[in-house]
């Protein structure tokens, strides 16, 4: 309110003083007693006229004022715009019993202090597995399941269950930063794909199983999903705050989100060892489990259906390239190189059609195979020495007949179908972990308990790139969700380089919505690597 009646002033002061150079003298006019007064201000204003002319001395005051009031101007507070991702949304119904949930007084948001620094930034770090506690008894987890006491799980555009990526109880946030914005008790159940935020009141209480029949909704577009799991892994995180310089926690500091993420690495650097890589097993490998084999037999199976689209696609080109050719030689004034020129690319696009069909058929054989090979198998019993054997004849087998098929859609070493099952081995039920050796176990807690580039955050500066900082500046993030190999997080933008996957799903809200705690209004965004 202060700036807008500073610049009504301003405005018109400018005004006035313009006009009284157009309508002077007025000493003449005026009643005695103001007579000096006026004197003097007719005075100014010839000063000016002689020194100016007449339309530079009109001018001057408006420039001037316009002068002071660019600062004012450029100094306003900006209120971004919340961007949600497209396509409807489902919103959980606000739970009226809840503080967590129901929208506080108008009153209430203004205590917010848009001009306070920001919280620390909190890494959500994975805790390291034990073979001596209860593993699926944390308050903070990725992965797995929500605890939603009875709330109904979201859903996304289609009807189809939004899949589950974290939960994170608001009492471990408050005791690592204590400064937190958040409530200081329940949980925040996070959903991507379209986006759901659910609070969830304190409490114990169990996990929730999906909507029947809506498990294949739940999954993400990811290479080395396990073929019977529908969720992520799960896996407990602790909540650790970031010290940052007072410097860098000011709001209204543009550009520093750079420096912010280079001092959080250097932070985590001191007490965590920094990926370089996703997990890796050392050649010669020397056990691989069923489960491994059952993903790559699913794997298969997905590589098949797309060679069947593939084949479609390729004999329409050939048929296109074939009437091409034909209309050509049907045509007098066609030149026999361009008849050669259409020739040669059907040639071209006909053995192609082929290649893929002879691949196709090599492929539907080996997933028959592999069908039986793996039938009623338990998953965590690793391979004997000749059903080893047989495996890398098929991947070999593989690599040969139906490489085009198949390749960046299944694992292609014995090495990475041991390292999958680890991945979920040391993730998983007592049973699968006790496939795992010491020395393994020891590896991964030691040097896996973080993301692979970004991290897993809360009121951190969020993602990698400048514009998409800037078109959340003054919002604060709820959570970030990193590309992450050890939670089968593998997310890169739809249709973009198999190769490539390290993108960020982001949790924003305003400070307003988070003072009224309007879950409803969180937006999630994706950014890409």
């Amino acid at each position: 309110m202060k700036r807008w009646i500073a610049l009504v002033v301003i405005i018109a002061l400018a005004g006035a003083a313009a006009g009284y150079v157009v309508d002077a003298p007025f000493a003449p006019h005026v009643a005695a007693s103001s007579r000096q007064t006026a004197a003097l201000f007719d005075s100014a204003a010839a000063a000016l006229v002689a020194a100016l002319g007449r339309g530079g001395a009109i001018a001057a005051p408006l420039v001037l004022g316009a002068l002071l009031c660019a600062p004012i101007l450029l100094l306003w507070p900006r209120t971004p715009a919340l961007k949600a991702l497209p396509g409807p949304v489902w919103r959980p119904e606000p739970l009226t019993a809840d503080p967590l949930s129901v929208e506080q007084p108008t009153g209430e948001a203004d205590m917010f202090d848009p001009e306070a620094p920001l919280p620390r930034p909190v890494v959500l770090i994975r805790k390291a597995r034990s073979r001596s506690r209860d593993w699926f008894g944390d308050a903070s987890w990725l992965g797995g399941l929500p605890k939603l006491a009875g709330i109904p799980w979201p859903r996304g555009s289609g009807g189809a269950a939004l899949p589950f990526a974290a939960q994170i109880d608001l009492a471990e946030i408050a005791a690592a930063c204590p400064e937190t914005p958040l409530p200081k008790s329940g949980s925040l159940a996070f959903f991507v794909g379209t986006g759901a935020v659910v609070p969830v009141p304190a409490g114990a209480h169990e996990f929730t199983d999906p909507p029947m029949g809506s498990e294949g909704g739940l999954s993400l577009a990811a290479a080395d999903r396990a073929p019977d799991d529908a969720f992520y892994p799960f896996w407990p995180v602790e909540a650790v705050a970031v010290p940052l310089p007072e410097e860098l926690r000011d709001r209204q500091e543009l550009g520093n989100e750079q420096a912010v993420e280079q001092a959080m690495t250097e932070w985590l650097a001191m007490r965590y060892p920094l990926r370089d890589g996703p997990l890796t097993v050392r050649e010669p490998v020397e056990r691989v489990w069923w489960h491994g084999a059952i993903h790559l037999a699913a794997r298969f199976h997905a590589a098949l259906n797309e060679a069947s689209r593939l084949v479609d696609r390729r004999t329409d080109r050939t048929a296109d390239a074939r009437e091409d050719v034909e209309l050509l030689g049907a045509d007098p004034g066609t030149t026999s190189l361009r008849l050669e020129a259409a020739q040669r690319a059907f040639d071209r696009e006909d053995a192609k059609l082929h290649a893929t069909c002879e691949q196709q058929a090599a492929l539907a054989q080996v997933t028959q195979a592999m069908d039986g090979f793996t039938s009623e198998r338990d998953p965590w019993t690793p391979l004997t020495h000749d059903e080893f054997a047989v495996l890398q004849d098929v991947l070999a087998h593989v690599a040969r007949d139906c490489a085009d098929l198949v390749r960046n859609r299944a694992p292609a070493t014995m090495a990475e179908l041991s390292a999958f099952s680890l991945r979920a081995m040391v993730s998983g039920p007592p049973e699968a972990l006790a496939q795992v050796s010491d020395a393994e176990l020891a590896r991964i807690n030691a040097g896996y308990r973080l993301a692979n580039a970004h991290q897993h955050e809360v009121f951190g500066p969020g993602g990698c790139h400048r514009a998409a900082r800037d078109d959340h500046r003054g919002e604060i993030l709820l959570l970030q969700l990193a590309s992450d190999d050890m939670m089968g997080w593998h997310w890169r933008e739809s249709g973009g380089d198999t190769g490539r996957a390290s993108g960020l799903y982001q949790f924003w809200i305003s400070p307003p919505d988070l003072a009224r705690r309007r879950w409803d209004r969180v937006s999630l965004t994706f950014e890409p690597g």
